[in-house]
């Protein structure tokens, strides 16, 4: 996660740097940095670490425009949200508010706790998004690491469930990457609709990238029915992503990296079940590789499959 979210500040005068320091001066987080709107002079400040970039229009020495513009063209910049502060109206000149990816305006005759809260609010809008997988919307690998750390540190009995699919990958390099990423949306409805149907509010469902998810159950006694549920959802619908002569076959041809042609079955899901007390007993680091050994055993099973790991236990339903 990053720790400190640093703010370029384009403000040739300074004093927006000095009104923003005041007004979250609380904030050990965030970081303002300030820098000049001459061009040539912010190839060396910029950086991928930027979370946001804040400019102060009233004091440039450049026309926006072309600030903007080039800011915009960085392409390792494209994702940087922009922001312009101003002293004048509200509305900008219609040739600014055109420009992207200039996603608000910032007033800064605006007293300095109102300034403050606005700007936590935007950085904690883009801390949520900058955590969500950008295809399937669920949380990703900052947030699971958080749930996962709250969990272990709570003492209370909760399992991890960790999902993959198999055979995706070489699907995804035999229909390609759009049949793919349906794939994915497919599975992510499953999940959903599965947790809907039997999970709890304190359950959790975040996507590790790629066709890798994990569930992180508080009840338990669920662990059986949830994975069930899943299997017969995936193993129901999979074969809407198949053509009927793959179908067929029941398998895909692909050519491995030996570039000998090989059979890939239609694609099956395998969960591995990690039951919490195991995480208290090693680091995260430790339990990450030993989940990948389950999740290797789990692969050699033909078809889906729900394999609880060694230690992992089925807690009945109380009477």
């Amino acid at each position: 996660m990053i720790k400190s979210k640093n703010i370029i500040v384009i403000d040739d005068n300074g004093d927006l740097v000095e009104l923003l320091t005041k007004a979250i001066h609380d904030n050990e987080t965030v970081l303002f940095i300030q820098a000049s709107s001459e061009i040539d002079k912010l190839d060396d400040l910029l950086g991928i670490e930027d979370y946001l970039i804040l400019i102060n229009e009233d004091s440039l020495k450049s026309d926006i425009r072309d600030l903007v513009g080039y800011l915009y063209n960085r392409t390792q910049y494209n994702i940087t949200p922009i922001i312009v502060a101003t002293g004048k109206e509200f509305d900008l000149s219609d040739d600014v508010q055109k420009l992207v990816p200039v996603i608000s305006v910032l007033r800064k005759d605006v007293p300095p706790a109102i300034l403050g809260h606005y700007l936590v609010n935007l950085l904690n809008s883009f801390e949520s998004n900058r955590n969500l997988n950008a295809l399937s919307g669920l949380p990703g690998n900052n947030v699971i690491d958080r749930k996962l750390n709250d969990s272990i540190e709570s003492g209370k009995d909760f399992a991890l469930m960790y999902i993959d699919l198999d055979n995706f990958k070489e699907y995804n390099e035999y229909y390609g990457f759009h049949k793919g990423d349906q794939v994915i949306l497919f599975f992510t409805r499953i999940l959903y609709e599965v947790m809907s149907e039997c999970g709890a509010e304190t359950d959790f469902v975040g996507h590790v990238g790629g066709d890798d998810f994990v569930v992180i159950l508080q009840n338990t006694h669920i662990i059986k029915e949830v994975g069930d549920r899943i299997i017969a959802h995936f193993d129901a619908g999979i074969s809407d992503f198949y053509e009927a002569k793959d179908l067929k076959n029941g398998y895909i041809e692909v050519r491995n990296r030996a570039g000998v042609m090989e059979r890939i079955r239609i694609m099956s899901v395998s969960i591995i079940v990690v039951d919490g007390n195991e995480f208290r007993t090693t680091t995260l680091d430790n339990m990450y590789k030993k989940m990948m050994l389950y999740k290797k055993q789990a692969k050699m099973v033909k078809g889906s499959v729900l394999l609880q790991s060694p230690n992992a236990s089925v807690t009945p339903p109380s009477d």
